[in-house]
Protein backbone atom coordinates (compact mmCIF):
# COMPACT_ATOMS: atom_id res chain seq x y z
CA UNK A 1 0.00 0.00 0.00
CA UNK A 2 0.98 4.08 -0.45
CA UNK A 3 0.10 6.89 0.12
CA UNK A 4 0.21 9.79 -2.47
CA UNK A 5 1.01 13.78 -1.22
CA UNK A 6 0.38 16.74 -4.02
CA UNK A 7 -0.14 20.37 -3.55
CA UNK A 8 -3.67 21.39 -4.69
CA UNK A 9 -4.56 25.47 -4.74
CA UNK A 10 -5.33 27.82 -1.63
CA UNK A 11 -2.02 25.92 0.29
CA UNK A 12 -3.76 23.01 0.65
CA UNK A 13 -2.27 18.87 0.16
CA UNK A 14 -4.13 15.78 -0.69
CA UNK A 15 -3.58 12.69 0.88
CA UNK A 16 -4.41 9.69 -1.50
CA UNK A 17 -4.03 6.26 -1.39
CA UNK A 18 -4.44 4.53 2.21
CA UNK A 19 -5.50 7.31 3.39
CA UNK A 20 -8.04 10.05 1.47
CA UNK A 21 -7.55 13.59 2.59
CA UNK A 22 -6.96 16.92 2.49
CA UNK A 23 -4.24 19.26 4.96
CA UNK A 24 -5.10 22.85 5.18
CA UNK A 25 -2.05 25.13 5.86
CA UNK A 26 -1.20 27.46 7.88
CA UNK A 27 -0.54 31.18 6.79
CA UNK A 28 2.48 30.65 8.76
CA UNK A 29 3.42 27.27 7.32
CA UNK A 30 2.81 28.78 3.70
CA UNK A 31 5.08 31.36 4.60
CA UNK A 32 7.66 29.15 6.47
CA UNK A 33 7.74 26.23 5.02
CA UNK A 34 6.82 23.13 6.80
CA UNK A 35 8.00 20.06 7.52
CA UNK A 36 6.59 16.58 6.79
CA UNK A 37 7.47 13.46 9.44
CA UNK A 38 6.54 10.21 8.63
CA UNK A 39 6.33 6.79 10.66
CA UNK A 40 8.67 5.09 8.72
CA UNK A 41 11.45 7.56 9.40
CA UNK A 42 11.26 10.03 6.54
CA UNK A 43 11.36 13.53 7.30
CA UNK A 44 10.64 15.59 3.91
CA UNK A 45 10.98 19.90 4.40
CA UNK A 46 8.33 21.47 1.62
CA UNK A 47 7.78 25.02 0.65
CA UNK A 48 5.22 26.36 -1.71
CA UNK A 49 6.29 29.00 -3.94
CA UNK A 50 4.32 31.64 -3.83
CA UNK A 51 5.14 33.23 -7.00
CA UNK A 52 4.73 30.09 -9.08
CA UNK A 53 1.89 28.80 -7.27
CA UNK A 54 4.03 25.16 -6.57
CA UNK A 55 5.02 23.74 -3.70
CA UNK A 56 8.74 22.22 -3.42
CA UNK A 57 9.37 18.42 -1.64
CA UNK A 58 12.93 17.38 -0.05
CA UNK A 59 13.68 14.53 1.63
CA UNK A 60 16.26 15.48 4.51
CA UNK A 61 15.94 11.77 6.25
CA UNK A 62 15.24 8.70 4.41
CA UNK A 63 13.26 6.40 5.97
CA UNK A 64 12.57 2.52 6.02
CA UNK A 65 10.23 3.05 3.29
CA UNK A 66 10.59 3.94 -0.77
CA UNK A 67 9.62 7.84 -1.22
CA UNK A 68 10.18 9.67 -4.62
CA UNK A 69 9.34 12.96 -5.48
CA UNK A 70 8.20 13.68 -9.33
CA UNK A 71 6.52 16.77 -11.05
CA UNK A 72 3.01 17.56 -11.66
CA UNK A 73 1.02 20.34 -12.33
CA UNK A 74 1.24 22.07 -9.14
CA UNK A 75 4.84 21.13 -8.44
CA UNK A 76 6.30 18.13 -6.68
CA UNK A 77 4.56 15.37 -5.84
CA UNK A 78 5.73 12.62 -3.02
CA UNK A 79 4.92 8.91 -3.15
CA UNK A 80 5.08 7.05 -0.20
CA UNK A 81 5.61 3.57 -0.80
CA UNK A 82 5.74 1.66 2.28
CA UNK A 83 2.74 1.27 4.95
CA UNK A 84 2.18 4.19 7.05
CA UNK A 85 0.74 4.67 10.28
CA UNK A 86 1.14 8.08 10.94
CA UNK A 87 2.09 11.86 9.00
CA UNK A 88 2.55 14.85 11.50
CA UNK A 89 2.43 18.41 9.51
CA UNK A 90 4.70 21.21 10.45
CA UNK A 91 6.06 24.50 10.31
CA UNK A 92 9.60 24.03 9.22
CA UNK A 93 11.04 26.17 12.04
CA UNK A 94 9.53 24.20 14.76
CA UNK A 95 10.84 20.74 14.10
CA UNK A 96 14.30 20.01 15.14
CA UNK A 97 16.30 16.70 15.01
CA UNK A 98 17.97 15.72 17.99
CA UNK A 99 21.20 15.97 18.44
CA UNK A 100 23.23 12.65 18.34
CA UNK A 101 27.00 11.75 17.30
CA UNK A 102 26.46 7.90 17.06
CA UNK A 103 22.74 8.55 16.21
CA UNK A 104 21.81 6.43 12.26
CA UNK A 105 19.58 8.34 10.21
CA UNK A 106 17.11 5.66 10.99
CA UNK A 107 17.29 6.19 14.96
CA UNK A 108 16.83 9.73 15.31
CA UNK A 109 14.71 11.25 17.43
CA UNK A 110 12.30 14.28 16.49
CA UNK A 111 10.90 17.15 18.55
CA UNK A 112 8.71 19.77 17.84
CA UNK A 113 8.77 23.00 19.77
CA UNK A 114 6.57 25.24 20.81
CA UNK A 115 6.08 28.91 19.03
CA UNK A 116 9.27 28.20 17.62
CA UNK A 117 10.85 27.52 21.26
CA UNK A 118 13.32 25.00 21.70
CA UNK A 119 14.53 22.92 24.85
CA UNK A 120 17.09 20.57 23.51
Amino acid sequence: MSIRIEPLENGRLKLSGDVEDEIYLSARALDQGFAIAISDGTLVHARFENWADECRFSIVVEGAGIATISRAERGDVLDLAETIDWISVAIARDIRLAKGANTSPLQRELSFTDAGKADI
